[in-house]
């Protein structure tokens, strides 16, 4: 009887001590797999867009740049140049994404007041109120003296018709994480051959543009540092224009008092730029 006991005490601690590995065991399985499963999403979120996730993201960007009613805002442009006093320049700005449309009428200063330039898709003419003659021109062509052009107020055009996205990378921009896409202009008449773009990866807004020629050389770089939500758009209301070719030049330019009211079709037209000249 007191071997059975025996064998019975024995073979229960045996068990009891195999319990307790299989436990240890256990114990020892679980962190390592919690570890793993904390490093996962580090890594998922670290994953760098396919080209086509990229390309979604970027049309999505920009068409809630486009508006599918009438908008009306003030454009003002401050002009930095070296040895020369800041001058401010201010426009009404007309746009009618529908039709591909933009009017801009110069308001400020009194030298340059009533220069208007209106768009139609391709097209762009600018009326001289002094001579009181219409233009046919480029929409690469500049604002007045500035950086900016009406290419970079006018209605976005879809985005695999303007780019073909050439590379995507990450980095740091000031303190967000940013994808960086190299980007290969398509359209004829871009303004640049290539554009490289860093794009906020939590809240994709694209917050730098470097925008390069034909030969590679860096032409102008944009700075994005402030949107603002109009309905369901999204509009830099802020944009730093710096002229990589002549250096300490820069525009910054503005857009505020937007409005969606419905903009009378003549606004559209040149008679409306003779009529309040």
């Amino acid at each position: 009887m007191k071997l059975e006991i025996a064998i019975f005490i024995y073979f229960y601690i045996i068990e009891e001590n195999m319990m307790n590995y299989k436990t240890m065991i256990k114990k020892h399985a679980a962190v390592f797999f919690a570890a793993v499963l904390c490093t996962l999403p580090l890594s998922l979120s670290a994953q760098i867009p396919s080209t086509e996730e990229m390309y979604g993201i970027l049309e999505k960007q920009y068409s809630a740049g486009n508006f599918d009613k009438d908008i009306t805002c003030t454009l003002s442009l401050i002009i930095e140049k070296p040895n020369e006093p800041k001058s401010a320049h201010q426009f009404k700005l007309f746009r009618r994404d529908t039709k591909d449309q933009t009017t801009l009428v110069q308001l400020a200063p009194e030298a340059d007041k009533g220069t208007g330039y209106m768009q139609e898709k391709n097209n762009l003419w600018v009326y001289d109120p002094t001579s009181h003659q219409f233009t046919h021109s480029s929409l690469k062509r500049a604002i007045g003296d500035s950086d900016a052009s009406v290419s970079d107020v006018k209605k976005r055009s879809e985005f695999r018709r303007t780019y073909e996205i050439m590379d995507i990378g990450e980095a740091k921009l000031g303190k967000f994480e940013v994808y960086t896409v190299m980007l290969k202009a398509l359209l004829s008449d871009a303004r640049y051959a290539q554009e490289k773009y860093y794009v906020r990866k939590n809240d994709p807004l694209i917050l730098k543009i470097e925008s390069y020629g034909s030969s590679g050389r860096l032409m102008r770089t944009t700075l994005i540092p402030k949107y603002v939500k109009i309905g369901n758009y999204n509009w830099a209301a802020q944009s730093i224009y710096i002229n990589e070719i002549n250096k300490g030049e820069k525009t910054t330019q503005i857009l505020s008092d937007f409005d969606t009211s419905a903009i009378p079709d003549v606004v559209f037209t040149k008679a409306y730029l003779e009529k309040i000249n």
